[in-house]
């Protein structure tokens, strides 16, 4: 069999693996290849699929300007950006973990987050706001959560690949990894399955930026329960899991949550895999985040879970889980003319939904008892206690008292029509069980001690338990990929 020789592999075509092989370009390794199983226009990981925000520690807006300098200064002037810390970081990881997250690994993210978003922007990345709310004339964002890279998943692979090719990293596509050359103690390349031929890449060193299992239908029902073989995949198809199991199968070390998973509320008509992105990158055409605002029911018309529990960035990776086990994994989001007023993206946003002036009306549209579904909203707006005001813009505290579940915060009757019910489903984003690496990203055998030659960054990364703080994930990558990179170009053979 043909055999060819790099510094460095890298598995995968995403973000993760972009920042892999640059970093690893830009500390001396002179020949980079990347490895993508997908064909060109279909490359890109689940980055396609997403607006790609990034969450990290920063002091202020002094410190974001920069990142934004086409923005006019009115326009910036009325951004509230108030500082993110390390501290803000690390407990927001430790909270929605159940203080379950690698307390290394997550105090490497946190301190590392912001010297990782300045490389990018160093390195050539462009910037722009991410996604607020404007109120009072302020424009609110999410906590650690004000950029996002210029048009979007898409807008930001298409940067990292200019840059990447401008370095000489090469970009191999269709280019499957069937076999890792090596075992528990040192891995030496890789096999390869190309469109026309397989062949032997040995490397200096290989970064597995592969992705999880959540576009495999097996792995899921293996790993994440009941009716997991049903969920909606909203990224890659190309995320298949093959190459974890790859890893697992030599000898590295299964860590992170194997039956948890970024699992999100989607509109219950979005297509089986590979839900699109609005054309601005803005984010996910099929989200269904506007929950806060409203009540969310199951088929029988009763409520089963907290919608004001806390901000949707700490909520909405895992309401669709919640959504998953309840009948036929659907639920119906309800909302009336008060909240549909709130939605993010306006209220005429393209959607499945049904509408009508009544409760009762509603209820025959979407076919849940009329009874059941009157007195869950009649027992609801009893519930909300309205001495407390309604502050979007915070946790305000306004609640229901004395139901099953209550309703944290933003409870507010549903009383004035017309009345809307948007059916959801759960969509997977990605699977939470992967590998184990250090603080250098060199990935782990069961023994804790590191694979030679061997790194991970991304998603077959195990990392996050239960839920997750929403836009880690890009900053994760750009952490452990740039340090990834930095180390296998120092270490290398």
């Amino acid at each position: 069999m043909a055999e060819e020789r790099c510094d460095i592999a890298v598995i995968g075509g995403g973000s993760a693996a972009f920042e892999a092989a640059v970093a690893a370009r830009q500390a001396g390794a002179e020949k980079v290849v990347m490895l993508e199983k997908a064909p060109e226009d279909q490359s890109g990981g689940n980055a396609r699929f997403s607006h790609t925000g990034f969450r990290f520690v920063f002091s202020g807006p002094e410190e974001i300007r920069p990142f934004v300098p086409d923005v006019p200064q009115e326009d910036f002037d009325i951004l509230a950006i108030p500082p993110y810390t390390e501290d803000m970081f690390l407990a927001d990881l430790k909270r929605v973990t159940q203080g379950r997250i690698n307390e290394t690994l997550a105090q490497h993210l946190v301190e590392t987050s912001n010297a990782a978003c300045h490389w990018m922007l160093e390195t050539g990345i462009r910037w722009a706001p991410d996604k607020s709310v404007l109120v009072n004339g302020k424009r609110h964002f999410e906590p650690g959560i004000i950029l996002q890279p210029k048009g979007g998943g898409r807008g930001q692979l298409a940067q990292w690949r200019a840059i990447a090719e401008n370095l000489g990293v090469e970009i191999r596509f269709l280019s499957r990894v069937t076999a890792l050359h090596g075992d528990h103690r040192r891995v030496e390349g890789v096999r390869v399955s190309a469109e026309d031929r397989d062949y032997d890449l040995a490397a200096g060193a290989v970064i597995v930026c592969s992705g999880g299992f959540q576009a495999n239908v097996e792995m899921r029902a293996r790993y994440l329960g009941p009716n997991a073989d049903l969920v909606k995949v909203r990224g890659s198809r190309h995320n298949t899991g093959e190459v974890l199991r790859m890893l697992l199968d030599l000898g590295a070390k299964p860590t992170g949550h194997w039956q948890g998973a970024h699992a999100t509320p989607i509109d219950a008509g979005a297509p089986d895999v590979e839900t699109p992105l609005r054309e601005d990158g803005r984010g996910n055409t099929m989200n269904r985040y506007d929950y806060l605002h409203g009540i969310t029911v199951n088929s029988f018309g009763q409520r089963f879970y907290d919608e004001g529990e806390s901000r949707i960035a700490y909520t909405y990776a895992k309401t669709g889980r919640a959504v998953l086990a309840q009948p036929g994994g659907l639920a119906y989001q309800v909302y009336d003319n008060k909240g549909i007023d709130m939605f993010r993206h306006g209220r005429d946003y393209p959607a499945t939904y049904e509408e009508a002036g009544t409760i009762a009306g509603l209820a025959a549209k979407i076919g849940v008892s009329p009874e059941v579904f009157a007195h869950t909203v009649e027992e609801f707006n009893a519930a909300v206690d309205e001495s407390i005001p309604f502050d979007p813009t915070s946790l305000d505290g306004r609640c229901t008292r004395g139901l099953d579940p209550d309703k944290t915060n933003w409870a507010r009757r549903i009383d004035e029509p017309p009345f809307r019910a948007y059916p959801i489903t759960c969509g997977i984003t990605f699977t939470f069980g992967g590998v184990g690496i250090d603080t250098s990203s060199r990935v782990l055998n069961t023994s804790d001690v590191p694979i030679t030659g061997l790194y991970a960054s991304g998603d077959v990364v195990g990392l996050f338990f239960y839920n997750y703080p929403s836009c880690t994930g890009q900053t994760r990558n750009a952490v452990f990929s740039m340090t990834a990179g930095r180390h296998a170009a120092g270490a290398r053979q």
